[in-house]
């Protein structure tokens, strides 16, 4: 808001220099930003917060120096003499849009070039002149902050006014000679036959002031701002006008403005003007509002005296009257900012002086926040994650929904019942995703184009999945992939990614305290995009936690991903109930262990835990551990079988142990597995 010194003047008699003014001006909340001198006046540039709509005028910049200087304030009068005629017919059909409506005729005006005075001082403003009676119209709005609009009355059908709504899809050519298409919802002012502006924010250019105009009708209105808003954001059309209605204007100044726009016209291009048309269905009506001294003093931290606070009010227009140890207000029109009993004490303390008040520590108990298990539980992964040599990614909650026909999911698959982004930015971030894995094949494939090779990534994040209730669950899952390039090794043997990955989960499970985990392989893969010869569930206790195994091919081919790639996607959810931060140590063994190794040949399709299962189904106390110590295929054994050799750790924490007890268990052991697995023992 650009405020004009010499004309503030015309509103409060002070002695400041400009400097000191803006200084006094900004300490008190309206920072001046710029001060500018032009001609033989000076500018201030003032930046006015949006609940301060009153200040957006050079009279609501004055009234507020007036309470912070303690001085007079002289405001502005209008004396409509020797009215003829009547006003314009006016009609409003929606009361709720628009909630005062005055109007003037003006007939016999001669249009010309504005008083240099007049020019000059809108020119300061940065507003062009125009003729004497459009600038009319933009020196009250600077004046009062109340935007007018003057119509050409011969270019007006029936000399009548209808405020209402606009059909859908109408077409209107505003005064910038832009034909635009407006929306059902944007407010009109209409005459008997068709429309003539949009409301609040701009005029129509049939019915404009131009050179020939001999008689106007004056518009001052107030419209709900709210409507404003959505018209103008629509149209895409920011007026001076607009941005005054959109932060609401004052009810109590609409004649004001009028009759001090139409006395201005009568000065500066003649004419005889109507008596007044004025509809308001919608009355403003002062709503009180109680603060006791005391809440005054605590909020503000300063002892302020009754008589500094009641003459404060006063000064900012608030017609204060106590009430014993209570002071009842009823804020001004103009102070729509101004609702409960905080916004008094901001007045209060922004007049006394922000910089009179003094610094304190606050008093308050400080306490530790409460213990977090699931927070600190996932801290604790990421640092297991970080030692293990992988990266943590931090990846949007969106997806592109034809990631899941690239991750090659059945239609039924649970995961393609996303849910969608209102206004998605873009079709790759349209839909929250259901799980980790495509984003963390998009972190590979971003990667391999930049030349990287060898790529271990993790992310801690919630999947949003369908739920009974309104709002979809969110699950918190951790996904792990792991890049490894097929080349040369100078060692002689190389492995598969599988087990680097299998290793880091069974590590990370290790660390959460959760036993009885188990790896299944099935004939078919866990998930959709993994190898199904290369994959497995992740159970503990039976229940599916997971799934790890190698990129299915055709999904590789999807996302442009060559090597050898694992994806471990865990729900994380499913075993942070079984976490436990107590640790139960057991004394060093007093006794020594004993080793039995047996050589197993089964199926092919027999695996590893199946064995592990069956040996500690003997459920002995003496057996400490199991550990598979070779993997044999080949001669003599046949081509559909192979060889799985286990080392049983036996130990007692009681005894030392015979090998005659080892013996017959190590024995009942075998036979479980023969028996069972159909397994037999390699000599």
């Amino acid at each position: 808001m650009k405020a004009s010194y010499n004309w503030l003047k015309e509103f409060v008699d002070f002695n400041l220099s400009p400097e000191e003014l803006a200084h006094a001006i900004t300490m008190a909340g309206l920072e001046v930003e710029e001060i500018k001198t032009v001609g033989n006046d000076t500018v201030f540039d003032i930046g006015i917060t949006p609940n301060r709509q009153d200040c957006l005028s050079i009279r609501g910049i004055a009234r507020e120096i007036s309470a912070i200087l303690g001085l007079p304030f002289k405001d502005i009068s209008a004396t409509i003499e020797n009215e003829e005629g009547e006003g314009p017919e006016v009609y409003i059909e929606e009361p709720d849009l628009c909630h005062r409506y005055s109007s003037r005729i003006i007939t016999g005006v001669r249009p010309a070039p504005s008083p240099a005075w007049m020019a000059e001082r809108l020119g300061a403003c940065g507003i062009r002149p125009v003729s004497n009676i459009v600038d009319v119209t933009n020196y009250v709005l600077l004046e009062t902050g109340q935007p007018l609009h003057a119509f050409d009355l011969d270019k007006l059908s029936g000399k009548k006014i209808v405020v209402k709504l606009a059909d859908d899809s109408h077409k209107f050519t505003t005064l910038d000679e832009e034909e635009r298409t407006l929306h059902k919802e944007v407010l009109l002012i209409c005459d008997a036959d068709r429309s003539v502006a949009v409301a609040g924010i701009m005029g129509g250019k049939e019915t404009g002031v131009s050179d020939s105009t001999a008689s106007i009708l004056l518009e001052s209105a107030y419209f709900k701002p709210a409507s404003i808003r959505k018209s103008s954001k629509r149209l895409g059309l920011i007026t001076e006008s607009s941005y005054r209605f959109e932060r609401g204007i004052d009810k109590e100044t609409i004649t004001l403005s009028l009759d001090r726009a139409a006395q201005l016209i009568h000065e500066l291009a003649g004419g005889r003007i109507s008596r007044t048309t004025d509809i308001y269905p919608s009355a403003f009506v002062p709503k009180p509002i109680s603060v006791k001294f005391s809440k005054i003093n605590s909020l503000i931290g300063v002892d302020i005296d009754r008589a500094f606070v009641e003459k404060t009010l006063r000064n900012f227009g608030f017609n204060p009257k106590t009430e014993g140890e209570t002071i009842i207000v009823a804020p001004p029109s103009y102070r729509q900012d101004v609702t409960m009993d905080v916004d008094i004490v901001e007045e209060i303390a922004r007049l006394y002086g922000y910089d009179r008040i003094p610094s304190t520590m606050p008093v308050m108990q400080m306490s530790p926040a409460p213990r977090h298990s699931g927070r600190e539980l996932c801290r604790s992964l990421k640092t297991s994650m970080v030692k293990s040599g992988y990266f943590e990614v931090i990846n949007y909650s969106f997806i592109n929904p034809d990631a899941l026909d690239m991750m090659l999911l059945p239609p039924a698959d649970i995961r393609r019942n996303l849910v969608y982004i209102k206004n998605p930015l873009r079709k790759e971030e349209s839909a929250m995703r259901t799980t980790l894995v495509p984003s963390l094949l998009n972190n590979i494939m971003t990667n391999l184009n930049r030349g990287e090779k060898m790529l271990r990534f993790f992310e801690i994040s919630r999947v949003f999945l369908p739920s009974n209730g309104k709002l979809p669950g969110e699950i918190l899952h951790l996904g792990i992939i792991f890049h490894k390039e097929k080349s040369a090794s100078i060692w002689e043997a190389s492995h598969e990614s599988f087990y680097d990955v299998k290793g880091v989960v069974e590590n990370i499970l290790s660390e959460m305290k959760i036993s009885n985990v188990s790896f299944l392989q099935n004939e078919a893969a866990p998930e959709p995009y993994l190898h199904p010869g290369k994959s497995c569930s992740i159970t503990v206790d039976g229940e599916r936690i997971g799934s790890i195994g190698a990129l299915h091919p055709a999904a590789a081919k999807n996302f442009d991903i060559k090597g050898d790639v694992t994806i471990s996607e865990i729900y994380l959810d499913s075993i942070i109930t079984r976490n436990s931060s107590l640790a139960v140590y057991k004394p060093i063994p007093k006794y020594p262990y004993v080793e039995r190794d047996a050589a197993f040949i089964v199926d092919d399709a027999v695996t590893v835990s199946e064995i592990e299962k069956e040996i500690f189904n003997a459920r002995s106390d003496i057996i400490e551990s199991v550990r598979l110590f070779d993997v044999y295929k080949g001669k003599p054994i046949p081509n559909d079988k192979k060889s799985l050799a286990f080392s049983i750790r036996y130990r007692s924490a009681e005894r030392t142990l015979t090998d005659t007890e080892v013996d017959k268990l190590h024995g009942r052991i075998v036979d479980s597995v023969k028996a069972n697995l159909k397994a037999e023992l390699r000599s």
